[in-house]
């Protein structure tokens, strides 16, 4: 991090998980951080760390211009994960192209942009590699954030400002409301629910390597136009992931729900989901996710930038219980 040191640097999303704890980490590396955000209140958490708060809206080309005046890197970690689709294609797609411009006239050197892996789809099998074109399912999230990388790319290029793209997997750690909070209160229950018979990969991630990887390419020359996959190098199985909550909350009893099962429910739930005009391919993302061995490539990261991630499953959840801890969800 001695490039970025001292340089000023926006993040956007900067209230937010993965936003948050990448600001922490800059400033603790001595990187004067902007954090766009789209209400004071939502950034005292970064700015009593030393965190220089912009409020503002993603869609808002002013807001944008003052967010990146100054800044040598721009770190886009804000995205609409649902919602209206208008809304979803609005922050996700458009507002990535008026970034793009915004930081080319700013003089900003690169935009490190986090995508996700959900751009792949769920109908593959295999290894997924970034040499493999976006095949996003039917949900507006994934269709978005791939016509996002496309614009980040598009318009980059056309005003030669550098960019890379980063795919998280499911990010979990410290912080993290859904992948460790929710799923650590599921697996409480005894018996716990288990995916099929827990031996698809589950393709997470510690979020202070995703972290690493961002910083990473935000100096690294190779990054420059590429794109990334983050997940755990290792492979990590669902009985792993969720035995590891379940040993946590003092039992192992996880009752497998067979596949056909959780097919039969996706068919039943699909339906209502497009009525409310989230559309999801859940039978899709059962049969990807968890009736097949699917896995995601760390390769592209480790040729090209020299870089793996370096948190374990086991000392990853000992953070996470630690955290858990801290904050009363675990007693």
């Amino acid at each position: 991090m001695v490039v970025l040191r001292g340089q000023q640097v926006l993040v956007t999303g900067a209230s937010g998980f993965l936003g948050g704890a990448l600001a922490n980490r800059l400033l603790a590396e001595g990187v004067r951080v902007r954090g766009l955000v789209r209400s004071e209140a939502r950034g005292v958490a970064i700015a009593k760390r030393g965190a220089e708060l912009c409020v503002g809206d993603l869609t808002d080309p002013e807001a944008l211009r003052r967010a990146v005046a100054g800044c040598a890197v721009v770190f886009h970690v804000a995205a609409a994960t649902g919602g209206p689709a208008a809304e979803q294609y609005r922050v996700n797609v458009t507002a990535v192209g008026q970034l793009v411009e915004a930081a080319c006239a700013a003089g900003v050197r690169r935009i490190v942009h986090v995508s996700t892996i959900a751009v792949y789809g769920y109908d593959r099998p295999g290894i997924m590699h970034e040499g493999l074109p976006p095949r996003p399912g039917l949900e507006h999230y994934a269709q978005s954030k791939a016509l996002g990388e496309q614009v980040l790319f598009r318009r980059a290029g056309e005003l030669g400002i550098e960019a890379t793209v980063i795919r998280p997997g499911m990010i979990y750690g410290p912080g993290s409301r859904f992948w460790t909070g929710r799923f650590f209160a599921a697996m409480r229950r005894r018996p716990a629910p288990l995916p099929g018979d827990g031996t698809a990969y589950c393709p997470v991630i510690y979020v202070e390597d995703v972290v690493d990887l961002l910083l990473v390419a935000a100096e690294h020359p190779a990054a420059v136009g590429c794109v990334f996959n983050a997940v755990s190098d290792e492979p990590v199985t669902w009985r792993q992931f969720l035995g590891a909550y379940a040993a946590m909350a003092g039992h192992k009893w996880l009752i497998p729900v067979p596949v056909p099962l959780l097919l039969t429910g996706a068919a039943m739930l699909e339906p209502w989901l497009r009525l409310r005009g989230e559309p999801q391919p859940i039978r899709q993302m059962v049969a990807g996710l968890v009736a097949r061995r699917r896995g995601y490539s760390m390769n592209r990261a480790a040729d090209r930038l020299s870089w793996r991630p370096r948190v374990s499953l086991a000392e990853g959840m000992r953070r996470s219980e630690a955290w858990l801890r801290e904050t009363g969800q675990l007693v």
